[in-house]
């Protein structure tokens, strides 16, 4: 396994460089600290450096099932306590809300690299090299403050109590002026890092990577073109490259299997002895809470095993929906091409499609009753409540016809792309050496708890996530020690950034070229064959939402590129007008207890229907907190518009 650099521990520096947040924005350092030895060793100096990255990189890796909950890829239900996700609805949005702006200490330790290495006696590469690393790390803040707000206070040096007037410094004033000035350090840092890192630490290609995610969403908020030149040539310098290549593993790159896989360009790493299940939402709050008495209840089929007693002590609350596995294409058995699954021959030939619009009752579909005298049903009297009439309550009855041998669940989950294994578990799944069910008296279902309609740390759309989950800990339970990784950069968005890059320059052609390098190699599908812009962008958009679902909230921020595109990417919708895709309810699936019918129908529970999306979100809130904080100290900054 290659050295890579964990940043769980406390970097030996790291206590000299951060303040308390008493003041508007940090302009000292706790204590002092030996300058002279730290910057006169090549190795003290990057120790300082690595340290750094703790605080800077911060925001680009994890909360990814979150973020996606606020997407159709997702869902938050929890009647433990959490709800659904405030985001989606906007229900909990208002100008108080914080997303980073009062980043000044991160800053700092940035600026405090920049400025030690070019007045360090170090040689002039390893100056270069660190001065392009602090670079990258301010970059990245930047970035990510941008995407969220639009704009960022520019801290470029290391301010000091007597910088009474430099340290009043204005936000930038526009989205166009932020990119700006994140473009030239991601520039800077991805011609001046070097070719090579050890694993955890970012080079010159982390860099071109976030340059390229950069500049697609630079493009989006300020309409420049050049910035779509810049992904491709971002893009493009990691690809070939030739020090990365896509794995024909795709789930290994998330779990235990291949931390250090060649695909991955940057991550963050964590030992066991400083991490637990707890710390990755990615783990504890995706695993159900299922005992056995609960699959007895349940009449489940078949019972848990348990090993080492009752194994999953999850806390679940997010999982993934029907409209994220309906973008899952199936391989055709007869014609080998790659569809959607009730496109394909196997589908038409086994199961009949029936009116939705039928079921109208509880229980229409099954229904049987637990040994506690409980009723489980499909559809449920929660599935008939909704608030989003202008979206069918049931978008497809299925059902097996009659002579078939096959059952949905055969129809349904055999041939699919690979990534849909190693990212859902999905009825008739194996998990921890389990045989997980989930059809209407399964042993993980929605019902097999207390509450019919799950939400109780067990799913609430008959699905579960996978991606992320290291299978190698002893037990499902929130105190459990775990080596964890979370990929922040890798060679397959080299290839998505590419694409959407010449998708918008009208080079379809070489987009789908780009695109097709992960849904053959990751997907083990046939390639696209699209010629069409139309055809290209379904085929992108598709792509894009299964190659990076739940990670690290990138289909929610590509989302909000998408909506800004308009056109193609946004349902023929004008640049800038509402998503329809967030602005709509999601949906779940339920099978009946034979396997012979299955009732896709909108996720209702707790008001889960219930997903808006106004424009002013394409921007969230500068926290008026800070506003006024600053306004005090007579830094006047303007609210962004609708907040």
């Amino acid at each position: 396994m290659k050295k890579y650099i964990i940043y769980s521990l406390t970097f030996i520096f790291g206590a000299f460089l951060f303040v308390s947040c008493e003041d508007v924005m940090d302009t000292k350092p706790k204590a002092s600290f030996d300058e002279e030895a730290v910057w006169s060793t090549e190795a003290s100096a990057n120790a300082f450096a690595v340290g750094v990255y703790n605080g800077a990189i911060g925001y680009l890796y994890g909360g990814g099932a979150n973020w996606e909950s606020a997407t159709p890829n997702g869902s938050q239900v929890s009647q433990v306590g959490e709800g659904i996700n405030h985001l989606a609805t906007e229900l909990g949005l208002s100008a108080k809300a914080n997303y980073g702006f009062n980043r000044f200490a991160r800053l700092r330790a940035c600026n405090l690299l920049i400025q030690k290495a070019t007045e360090s006696k170090l040689p002039e590469q390893v100056k270069r090299q660190l001065i392009a690393e602090g670079k990258f790390l301010r970059g990245c803040i930047f970035f990510d403050q941008t995407r969220k707000m639009g704009r960022f206070v520019p801290i470029m040096e290391v301010l000091n109590p007597e910088d009474s007037l430099k340290f009043k410094v204005n936000a930038t004033k526009s989205v166009v002026e932020s990119y700006e000035l994140i473009m030239k350090d991601l520039t800077d840092a991805a011609y001046g890092m070097p070719a090579t890192s050890s694993s955890g630490r970012a080079n010159k290609y982390a860099a071109h990577l976030i340059r390229s995610r950069a500049a697609l969403q630079a493009y989006a908020y300020t309409t420049n073109k050049s910035y779509l030149d810049t992904c491709i040539v971002s893009a493009n310098a990691v690809i070939q490259s030739g020090k990365y290549a896509l794995t024909t593993n795709y789930g290994s790159l998330f779990n235990h299997e291949s931390p250090t896989n060649n695909e991955i360009i940057l991550a963050k790493y964590f030992l066991a002895e400083d991490f637990n299940v707890s710390h990755a939402d990615e783990m504890q709050r995706v695993f159900a809470n299922v005992n056995a008495d609960d699959n007895n209840i349940s009449l489940a089929e078949p019972r848990l095993k348990y090993p080492n007693g009752k194994f999953f002590h999850g806390w679940s609350i997010y999982w993934p929906t029907q409209d994220l596995v309906d973008q899952y294409l199936v391989t055709d058995e007869t014609t080998q091409e790659a569809l959607p699954w009730d496109q394909t021959s196997q589908f038409k030939n086994n199961v009949d499609k029936l009116n939705p619009n039928s079921i109208t009752t509880v229980g229409a579909i099954d229904s049987y009753k637990r040994t506690n005298g409980e009723s489980r049903s499909i559809p449920s009297t929660q599935d008939l409540k909704t608030g989003r009439t202008d979206y069918p309550l049931f978008r497809e009855h299925l059902k097996i016809k009659s002579g078939s041998t096959k059952n949905i669940s055969d129809v349904m989950y055999k041939n699919r792309d690979k990534r849909f294994y190693a990212t859902i578990l999905h009825d008739n799944s194996t998990f921890f050496g389990e045989h997980l069910t989930m059809n209407l008296n399964g042993n993980f279902a929605q019902g097999v708890r207390d509450k019919e309609d799950g939400g109780w740390y067990v799913t609430a759309t008959n699905y579960y996530w996978r991606k992320g989950i290291y299978e190698n800990i002893s037990l499902a339970s929130a105190d459990t020690k775990t080596n964890y990784h979370y990929v922040i950069a890798r060679l397959g968005e080299a290839y998505l950034n590419l694409a959407e890059a010449q998708l918008l320059k009208g080079n379809i052609s070489d987009a789908v070229k780009a695109l097709n390098e992960t849904r053959v190699k990751h997907g083990g599908l046939a390639p696209s064959s699209a010629t069409t812009e139309a055809k290209a962008w379904e085929d992108y958009l598709r792509e894009r939402r299964v190659e990076m679902a739940e990670e690290n909230g990138d289909i929610y921020f590509s989302y909000l590129r998408w909506g800004k595109y308009g056109g193609y990417a946004n349902y023929g919708s004008t640049p800038g007008e509402v998503i329809k895709d967030l602005n709509r309810p999601v949906y779940k699936i339920q099978i009946s207890r034979d396997r012979m019918q299955a009732l896709i129908g909108q996720l209702t529970l707790l008001d889960s229907w219930n997903r808006n999306f106004t424009t002013r979100r394409y921007l969230f809130p500068i926290p008026q907190s800070e506003l006024d904080k600053r306004a005090i100290y007579g830094i006047y900054d303007e609210q962004n518009s609708g907040w």
